[in-house]
């Protein structure tokens, strides 16, 4: 027996769900209220309503804890097994090192994703208005010319926000992404940014593979906290390879070790965010 609404595995993805629902419950309740001065019948639906996402904003945010909880633990496992590993390996300390990121062609390849994206969208948008349009003609259901206006203003309101959310992702993408990342004993510079061991409070960064495939993260990135900001950098994608047209850096692995490395001899705490 399927169940009634969608369930989703992830931490993140019921997260999500869980705030959209809650929001969508405090909007429709105070429709309700509003609208209930006016006409009690109307309000009585918004009320319903407001029952509803509050009911699926409860059910989101208990599987929100759940995939919480088993995603820490798994978390934790990798984690400890990752040190283990480097505990294992040459201790010798740390030397300098540079890492150049391609940074013009992992921009131009994001950028041929995103028009790819809009190609292909348009695409199937145009096939879908010739095949309803064609359906109505045939029926003789298309009446007056503005139907099919109409019909071109409900495709191209289904596209906006999808091309919306694939533009943002490109445009933080384009101003995030670093060129150069030096580690030095005691310092971190990325570009022109220099970043003193002793400042910095955490670092964040993603795995080298995917270890997660219930996570909606996009990039593989890498985030420093000191005690006056936060800083974002984003790397790739994360489902970029050498095979496809998506940004992948190919020493990113070996990026990552050599940060841990950096931070275990600057005693910087390097999070590395297996389930992220």
């Amino acid at each position: 027996m399927k169940p009634i609404i969608a369930i989703f595995n992830g931490r993140k993805i019921n997260k999500i769900l869980c705030l959209f629902f809650l929001v969508m419950t405090l909007i429709f309740f105070g429709a309700c209220v509003i609208i209930a001065l006016f006409n009690a019948e109307m309000g009585e639906v918004f009320l319903v309503l407001s029952a509803i996402s509050g009911g699926l904003s409860i059910i989101y945010g208990l599987l929100w804890l759940v995939w919480r909880k088993k995603e820490q633990s798994a978390e934790m496992t990798m984690k400890e097994a990752f040190k283990q590993q480097k505990a294992a390996q040459d201790g010798s300390r740390f030397v300098v090192k540079e890492f150049a990121l391609p940074k013009k062609r992992l921009i131009e390849t994001a950028l041929q994703r995103f028009r790819s994206i809009i190609r292909w969208t348009v695409i199937v948008a145009l096939g879908g208005i010739l095949l309803i349009g064609g359906i109505l003609l045939a029926t003789g259901s298309l009446v007056h010319p503005i139907q099919l206006i109409y019909l071109i203003l409900f495709f191209l309101l289904i596209m906006f926000p999808g091309l919306m959310v694939q533009w943002c992702l490109y445009y933080l993408y384009d101003r995030s992404i670093p060129s150069k990342i030096l580690l030095y004993p005691g310092k971190l510079v990325i570009d022109h940014t220099v970043f003193q061991a002793r400042e910095i409070l955490e670092i964040r960064v993603s795995p080298n593979q995917l270890y997660n495939r219930n996570s909606p993260a996009v990039f593989r990135e890498m985030q420093i906290r000191t005690k006056r900001d936060s800083l974002r950098y984003r790397i790739d994608y994360r489902a970029g390879s050498e095979t496809n047209e998506q940004p992948f850096w190919t020493e990113y692995g070996q990026f990552v070790d050599v940060l841990y490395d950096w931070g275990t001899e600057n005693s910087v705490p390097v999070n590395i965010l297996f389930m992220d």
